[in-house]
């Protein structure tokens, strides 16, 4: 599983770079533009190995 976190200084800024992730890869958001967690705006999603494997291990 890739674990990925954008930054912005407005959460319009951090929900556009959200965006772009979701539009150039197959990602599902974990953390929705939050400033909650020390001032700067984050955002994170994840995203599934493609053959459901992750180090030969069955992801569940």
């Amino acid at each position: 599983m890739a674990r990925f976190t954008v930054h912005g200084r407005t959460q319009q800024e951090c929900q556009q770079a959200l965006d772009e992730l979701r539009r150039l890869l197959d990602v599902e958001v974990t953390l929705p533009p939050t400033d909650r967690l020390g001032g700067a705006w984050i955002a994170r999603a994840t995203q599934q190995a493609p053959d459901q494997t992750v180090r030969g291990l069955a992801v569940r």
